[in-house]
């Protein structure tokens, strides 16, 4: 059973996954990073309906069993995190990986501030100014995304 995506999907991270922090907001997913103790994660999550990422199975086991939202993901690995949220997305809410892992010029990778368009392909954070191009870097974003999508395709079929 899907449920309704009628909100927008909000994360929040814990202190092992900064990095998949940052791939979330160039996804255009409003994402906190949050390293703090667990009862504080649990609340955090539940007051601001965040769907929390962790690779804690206790922390993991405890939101669930308080009616939270949690992905348990492994370990290491940006590319194997963000083929399991596109499974745990695809399944529960029915977004496609496509949609998914589709760069979104909306938050920084940052501070999850709003980017706003500036000129010539490039976008500012409004909260932090951190400046945004489509430039050199996009060649290894574009292959990290395209591993995660042959990823996501072996795993969807074991």
């Amino acid at each position: 059973m899907r449920r309704e995506a009628s909100r927008e999907l909000k994360f929040l991270t814990d202190s092992m996954h900064g990095k998949l922090t940052r791939w979330l907001r160039m996804l255009g997913y409003d994402t906190i990073y949050y390293p703090r103790a667990d009862d504080e994660i649990i609340h955090k999550a539940s007051e601001e309906r965040r769907i929390v990422l962790t690779s804690d199975t206790e922390l993991y086991r405890r939101i669930l069993s308080k009616g939270g939202q949690s992905i348990l993901l492994p370990l290491s690995g940006t590319e194997d995190q963000l083929s399991h949220i596109a499974i745990h997305l695809k399944n529960e809410y029915g977004i496609s990986y496509d949609e998914f892992l589709a760069v979104k010029f909306r938050l920084c990778s940052l501070c999850n501030g709003q980017l706003q368009p500036s000129s010539n392909n490039r976008w500012k954070c409004g909260s932090c100014g951190q400046e945004y191009w489509v430039g050199g870097h996009w060649r290894n974003i574009s292959r990290t995304l395209e591993r995660v999508k042959r990823l996501v395709v072996g795993l969807s079929k074991e």
